[in-house]
């Protein structure tokens, strides 16, 4: 699922959040998440589970570069959720 387009400067860092609590049944809980990022330039952490939210930091990136992140995540009950962020560098 495409979650939207966000921005941040070149020296920035920034955080984004995805939670799942409205997609998972009850007993259901994220147990694992993975990150990749294209065009490469942009460096992004590896995706911390915070059940039922994914958090992962980005920094750095060149200017006037949209960067596609993808989230993979998996939940204990065998489902997976592919999510996309475009995040576009551009110096203010």
């Amino acid at each position: 699922m495409k979650l939207g387009t966000v921005s941040k400067q070149p020296a920035e860092r920034f955080s984004y959040t995805v939670t799942y609590a409205d997609a998972l049944t009850v007993g259901d809980n994220v147990v694992s998440a993975a990150i990749a990022v294209t065009p490469a330039g942009l460096t992004v952490d590896n995706a911390e589970v915070y059940d039922p939210r994914v958090k992962f930091w980005a920094s750095g990136g060149a200017n006037n570069v949209s960067y596609k992140i993808t989230l993979t995540v998996s939940t204990a009950d065998g489902r997976v959720f592919q999510d996309e962020v475009t995040l576009k560098v551009k110096e203010v």
